[in-house]
């Protein structure tokens, strides 16, 4: 029975996130005890999520609002998934992967004219910081039709990761594929992750401020190198970072 519950009351919380890593060989049997997370947490291989969908070829005069519609997708969650933060910026001959799509679509003529307001994507923001200063070494999005949630930042070993942004810690542990890992609960129904640290310094139900540190960063995920893995998450689905950090 866990700490804190009677015999009588037992409460059962639990939260599935789908998490997935990217670019490295499958990591060794964890060196640490296993302990179990407050909630169940769903692992997939670590060369990331193979999902369904199509790639459309931008042609001549097309926007990705316009392809948005056509396919009923999110046009910032479409946006996001293939890393595009100007739309006016697209081209033609562009591949723009479609998740969900069986098959690609002559876009719809009813959304040849852009709506009176331009729809905007928006990117930036000033609630979430940077966890560490390095490389982006692997991106968010689609590579060869799987699907990478996070992105992955290359630093030295050790060095200090930071709170996103204001919290509480809802896990600390050491999880096969992601080595040691911090989840941090945020407003609004944010989520951040850091995983393959070196250390965890924080402890679960840990209050924490924006730069706070709470681990050191290091290898202990499936790549040899160190480098952070960094997830935003909002109610439960993966959200690009680089949309998010300032």
């Amino acid at each position: 029975m866990m700490p804190g519950l009677s015999r009588l009351t037992i409460i059962i919380y639990t939260v599935v996130l789908i998490f997935n890593i990217a670019g490295c060989a499958s990591p060794p049997a964890s060196r640490h005890a296993k302990k179990e997370p407050p909630y169940l947490l769903r692992t997939s291989t670590p060369s990331g999520i193979r999902v369904q969908g199509v790639y459309h070829t931008i042609k001549r005069g097309e926007t990705l609002w316009r392809i948005a519609k056509t396919y009923n997708i999110d046009l910032q969650y479409l946006a996001e998934l293939n890393n595009i933060d100007d739309p006016a910026r697209i081209t033609a001959g562009q591949k723009v992967f479609v998740p969900g799509a069986t098959a690609t679509k002559t876009l719809n003529p009813r959304y040849s004219e852009p709506p009176s307001t331009p729809p905007r994507i928006t990117t930036g923001g000033k609630d979430f910081i940077w966890p560490v200063q390095g490389k982006v070494v692997s991106t968010f999005g689609i590579r060869n039709g799987l699907r990478y949630e996070g992105i992955e930042i290359a630093v030295p070993s050790e060095t200090p990761v930071k709170a996103s942004n204001d919290g509480e810690v809802v896990y600390e542990g050491n999880l096969k594929g992601y080595g040691n890992l911090v989840i941090i609960k945020h407003k609004n129904q944010f989520n951040t992750v850091y995983a393959y640290n070196q250390t965890n310094l924080v402890h679960t139900g840990r209050k924490v401020k924006k730069g706070e540190i709470i681990a050191a960063a290091g290898n202990t995920g499936p790549c040899s190198d160190h480098r952070l893995h960094f997830q935003i998450r909002k109610a439960n689905q993966a959200r690009n970072p680089l949309f998010f950090l300032p």
